[in-house]
């Protein structure tokens, strides 16, 4: 990632400060909440708006870090990686603020590196990539990268032709960590995710990795296991995420501001809803395998993130460790961007399969679950109509997929994009398209 030289400098000036206000504190103890202030106050001296909110994103790392909420190769990640500042270069402010981290009062019990791998429960790891081979090198790299000792990738190539192969081959041929499969033909991320989680998904956990992202927190399995074994009640454990614009060049913290448990029912009812939002992808969720298999994930025909999350939802709670652990990369060629109508379509009808489960499987009440459905298919039609729809024939099998199949989304829809729609229609005509373009 590129850096401005004035970015650099504005980064190393403010650690120069709290390096300062460490090793030459006020009378009395200085506090991190202290620090934290003196460094917010010291970065409105920063004329330019852009770098102040860097700097301020910085303080929100640092802050996390003192407080527990980031681990030191969260901390080392963002510096480097938004500032080219690198953490061998300001040891004595790292050792400074080691020094005022927080005690939570209760140490982690992480797993050692040297424990026998057989010992521990496995986390199995389903990468899935298509003509993406510079990102997933990172990828399976930050995993290799864990320091929890007993792990496996599966990476499924869905036939790529820019050399994934050869990468794999080259780089990862000889670990046997690594196991690469590869189509002959494209068939998809969702057909993959059930292929490779039938071939090779046989431990305790299960992680869904897409190639473009990739893990910062080196002990985050550790983490995720031993918070599956206190909490057996859990389906999955998810973290907070850092999101990288690549066009923008610019990193910025994003936290869930979960509790640790989310009971299951109130997840799902309210999933994506305000309070209760859904993780960057699958990024961080480390499932538990009896939890796929029960909400019969073998069986799915849409195997995308919101979808596992839902039916996990109706197996077991959600748990939520305050740390970043990954980042999530934004370069405007995912796949939420660039939605299909048969995607969209196929989601939806995942949607009303889960409905009809929730109804038939667990109790749950039709009116409710017919409202919940409702919501559902208005937020996923509207997101596409705003964000990936192109043509009036776009619109034109929305509404009419609407219609057949949740008629009360169906009118809100009419209602909020009547006006998008007439411009769609207008701009079929060929003279109105000449005059706006002149």
């Amino acid at each position: 990632m590129a850096h401005s030289e004035e970015l650099h400098q504005a980064g190393y000036r403010l650690l120069n400060q709290l390096n300062e206000d460490i090793q030459h504190p006020p009378a009395g103890a200085l506090s991190s909440e202290e620090l934290i202030r003196r460094c917010r106050d010291s970065i409105g001296s920063e004329a330019g708006a852009g770098v102040r909110e860097n700097l301020e994103n910085l303080a929100g790392v640092i802050e996390a870090y003192l407080s527990q909420r980031a681990s030191e190769d969260a901390l080392d990640y963002y510096l480097s990686r938004q500032f080219n500042i690198q953490a061998v270069n300001i040891l004595e402010l790292m050792k400074g603020l080691a020094g005022l981290r927080a005690d939570r009062g209760e140490q982690e019990i992480l797993f050692s590196s040297s424990a026998d791998p057989s010992t521990l429960p496995k986390v199995s790891v389903i990468i899935t990539t298509y003509n993406r081979k510079e990102f997933l090198h990172q990828a399976v790299q930050s995993i290799l990268q864990q320091d929890y000792p007993h792990k496996e990738i599966t990476v499924i190539d869905d036939c790529s032709s820019d050399g994934t192969a050869e990468l794999m081959s080259r780089s990862f041929g000889d670990d046997p960590r690594v196991i690469f499969m590869q189509n002959e033909t494209n068939q998809g991320p969702g057909h993959n995710r059930r292929k490779a989680l039938e071939a090779h998904g046989d431990g305790e956990y299960t992680l869904f990795l897409d190639d473009d992202d990739y893990l910062i927190d080196r002990s985050y399995f550790s983490k995720a296991v031993y918070f599956h074994q206190q909490h057996p009640e859990i389906a999955f454990v998810a973290a907070n995420v850092f999101l990288e614009y690549s066009k923008t060049e610019q990193l910025k913290p994003s936290s869930l501001r979960l509790s640790r448990i989310i009971p299951k029912e109130a997840y799902f009812k309210n999933f994506e809803q305000k309070g209760y939002p859904k993780p960057a992808s699958t990024l961080t969720a480390i499932f538990k395998r009896d939890t796929l298999m029960k909400m019969d994930i073998l069986n799915m025909n849409m195997v995308n993130d919101a979808s596992i999350y839902l039916r996990a939802l109706l197996i077991g709670d959600a748990g939520f460790i305050d740390t970043f652990a990954g980042v999530y990369r934004i370069h405007g060629n995912n796949i939420t961007f660039n939605l299909s109508q048969s995607f969209l379509i196929e989601n939806l009808e995942e949607k009303r399969l889960i409905r009809n489960m929730a109804i038939e499987r667990y109790g749950y009440s039709k009116t409710e679950m017919n409202e919940w459905f409702n919501h559902n298919v208005y937020d996923t039609i509207s997101y596409y109509l705003m964000n990936s729809a192109k043509s009036h024939t776009d619109f034109k099998s929305m509404y009419s997929w609407a219609s057949d199949h949740c008629p009360k989304a169906y009118s809100q829809l009419k209602r909020q994009f009547r006006t998008k729609l007439m411009k769609k229609q207008l701009l079929r005509v060929s003279f109105v398209r000449a005059l706006l373009n002149r």
